[in-house]
């Protein structure tokens, strides 16, 4: 994607971080007991993704270790995608800066594809129970 966004959207994207950050914090500090993951909800499975709003929160209170025992998938690769997320989210909002835009090869996309489903399934093996979200 070469053409640059016009303004109106730069700006509107570049306030939509910000306030869903801020709407975040406030549901957090309002007592928000976290949402509930559709997954488990209707099959009973644990996601991938199962444990990392716990996971998020306690890192951000700088209990790590809980942080990593609710969904360590989040740290090995959340981190990462995080950081591009993050560039791509810089180099839309400001060109200015002179952002090149992240590829990710086909072989990589199907890599962590395939390492999600892996996780999925051994995280719901019995004898694996230990990798269930802690809670």
């Amino acid at each position: 994607m070469n053409a640059r966004l016009p303004r109106w959207k730069r700006i509107l994207l570049g306030l939509a971080l910000p306030a869903a950050g801020a709407l975040v914090l406030l549901y957090m500090r309002l007592g928000g007991a976290g949402l509930k993951c559709p997954v488990y909800e209707l099959t009973g499975l644990y996601c991938p993704g199962c444990g990392s709003g716990r996971a998020v929160y306690s890192a951000l209170h700088g209990r790590f270790a809980e942080s990593f025992r609710y969904n360590p998938v989040l740290y090995i690769l959340g981190i990462p995608a995080a950081a591009v997320f993050l560039h791509e989210y810089l180099r839309l909002v400001f060109p200015g800066l002179g952002l090149r835009p992240v590829h990710i090869s086909r072989g990589v996309a199907l890599g962590v594809t395939l390492a999600l489903l892996v996780w999925m399934i051994v995280r719901n093996l019995p004898m694996c129970s230990f990798l269930a979200p802690a809670g």
